[in-house]
């Protein structure tokens, strides 16, 4: 089974307007001629592509970043339009799990039920081979497991939120994204967390939720690394002796 660390699929879905239930090549023959979007007719990635791949595990993300007035950046006017932004992708995951294309997994029993699922959907799938009867590929038809994380905290109106998040699911954050944020200061930024945002890492401690430090900046980064307890990763960046940016 193969596992990608990150993907903003519900985002594809609802601001790109992308029905991830179709072949890719699908997907891009109806995004054709279409200017809006700096991508269009260059998808990479569908639940129907996932499901071929075998990619039995990913990481999904919820992204809604807040933007200050005067901001460059693309996102919205408030905190509280980007948590509705977070809670209609939400949404979206929901309606893929009730049709089947995923599954949520909120700690290790769904995780570990998930491995079984998978290898007795690959034994079944054999058995069918075997005996003539398969007519659909199993990889069209299982579900893929997601693990729910937010990248950028900006959404989060305050930190009552988080615990909301918890609640349906979330168990990773990335409390910066590109530019300054509310929590914390990401890619292309500079300065370390402010109170805020040294309070959402505490919380996240106590509720053993998942750092993701991709984006943040160094001096938030250090911070983070000396004050946060609890199991971190980086989803998705690469090593500075590679790439020499500040984004890795």
């Amino acid at each position: 089974m193969i596992v990608d660390l990150h993907l903003d699929l519900a985002m594809n879905a609802m601001e790109w307007n992308r029905d991830l239930r179709l072949p890719v090549s699908v997907i891009n023959e109806g995004e054709a001629g279409k200017t809006d979007k700096p991508d269009r007719g260059r998808a990479t990635v569908s639940l129907d592509a996932l499901r071929k791949g075998g990619i039995g595990l990913v990481v999904a993300t919820q992204i809604a970043r807040y933007v200050a007035p005067g901001s460059s950046l693309p996102g919205w006017s408030s905190p509280e339009q980007a948590w509705a932004q977070t809670q209609a992708q939400l949404s979206w995951y929901r309606v893929m799990e009730s049709q089947g294309f995923l599954r949520q997994i909120t700690g290790r029993e769904d995780l570990e039920e998930h491995l079984v699922y998978w290898k007795e959907y690959d034994q079944g799938a054999r058995h069918e081979a075997l005996e003539g009867r398969q007519e659909v590929s199993a990889d069209e038809e299982r579900s893929i497991g997601y693990i729910l994380s937010l990248e950028g905290a900006d959404s989060l109106v305050d930190l009552s939120y988080l615990d909301i998040a918890y609640a349906y699911g979330l168990r990773a954050i990335g409390p910066a994204h590109y530019g300054p944020g509310r929590y914390a200061n990401g890619t292309n930024s500079t300065g370390k967390m402010n109170n805020a945002g040294t309070d959402l890492l505490k919380r996240m401690d106590e509720l053993n939720m998942i750092l993701d430090c991709t984006h943040l900046c160094d001096d938030a980064f250090w911070q983070a690394i000396d004050l946060f307890k609890g199991p971190v990763w980086a989803s998705h960046n690469n090593c500075r002796a590679i790439v020499d940016h500040n984004r890795q």
